[in-house]
């Protein structure tokens, strides 16, 4: 990203006059310099906020054929989104030869344009669905700590983010929610609730009772370590429900310590007849029993595999007695 010292031309007078001076500015050296005009808009620096103010001046003076690539792309991605315009579908884009450029451009949108959120609601929608675009297509999670950063600026100015969560969550990650769950330390009401929130699917998290948010952000970490390797990604997100659960454990894996797929959540590894019947009658359990037995099974092949390769060819009734005493049973 550029920072302000570096910045182009039209982003300096954006950044330092505001957007009506920029207006006046580029509607002049049209009228001017009309090549200087469509240098300074091509050039290569410029951040997405000062394309987007200036599409309608753009259009009225007859510039969009002389624009490069990657600003008629970008437009033709803020006309689909905002003025709802289907000439040219941003999918159609993505599926064609034009994917890796898409994604760049997509990305230029995010980086230069995520620095002034808030600009308009128009301009927070285009920068909301570029983030699901490069989290749930491109699977781009380098851009996620700022989208968490823009997810909690805005829920403590009381903007939208029900789409920057579904973004968030779209890159199907476990290991991201250290993000948001480092906000329960935060200093700020607001963090600590909106993480309570997000994160109240997870065992321990009240988001009703933020008393203690040093053991809320332990019971995370002990929760995270123990059933990352067993999440898969459920598809919730907060535009179903007001409480979605974006991740589930899988018990039966987590029982036979197989690790699944976080997109299907199916076992990585083909089971066996034994574990097959395993599992029906692990299946035929209530979940307070299966809870236990996987959480003990696990707990245990962590501690000792060879203990746990002992317990788990014990008849079920037998590793489910073990596993409610379990100083015992295994000597």
């Amino acid at each position: 990203m550029n920072n302000l010292n570096t910045l182009d031309s039209l982003d300096s007078i954006r950044v330092n006059n505001g957007s009506d001076k920029l207006k006046a500015h580029f509607h002049d050296l049209v009228k001017n310099d009309r090549k200087k005009a469509i240098d300074s808009i091509n050039n290569e620096n410029l951040h997405f906020a000062s394309l987007f103010l200036l599409r309608s001046e753009i259009k009225d003076s007859n510039l969009l054929n002389d624009l490069s690539l990657r600003n008629r792309i970008a437009l033709e991605i803020v006309n689909e989104i905002v003025e709802k315009e289907k000439d040219t579908s941003v999918i159609k884009y993505i599926s064609s030869d034009y994917t890796q450029i898409v994604y760049s451009i997509l990305k230029w949108i995010f980086e230069t344009g995520s620095m002034d959120d808030g600009l308009s609601n128009k301009y927070d929608e285009v920068l909301d669905i570029t983030a699901i675009l490069l989290t749930r297509i491109y699977n781009d999670q380098k851009i996620l700590p700022r989208v968490a950063d823009m997810i909690f600026d805005r829920n403590k100015k009381g903007f939208f983010i029900h789409d920057l969560v579904w973004a968030f969550f779209e890159c199907k990650d476990p290991s991201s929610l250290i993000m948001i769950a480092n906000r329960l330390l935060s200093q700020e009401i607001d963090d600590v609730n909106l993480a309570s929130n997000l994160l109240s699917f997870v065992p321990g998290i009240d988001r009703n009772n933020n008393s203690n948010k040093q053991r809320q952000y332990v019971f995370f970490l002990k929760w995270i370590e123990e059933n990352g390797l067993f999440l898969y990604f459920t598809g919730q997100s907060l535009q179903e429900i007001n409480r979605p659960k974006p991740y589930v454990v899988d018990l039966e894996a987590k029982y036979l310590r197989k690790f699944v797929s976080v997109e299907s959540g199916k076992m990585l590894k083909p089971l066996t007849l034994k574990e097959k019947r395993l599992l029906d009658e692990f299946n035929g359990l209530d979940d307070d029993i299966k809870l236990l037995l996987s959480s003990f099974s696990n707990m245990l092949n962590n501690r000792d595999i060879n203990l746990w390769n002992k317990w788990i060819n014990y008849p079920i009734k037998k590793q489910i007695e073990i596993a409610k005493d379990s100083t015992g049973g295994l000597q």
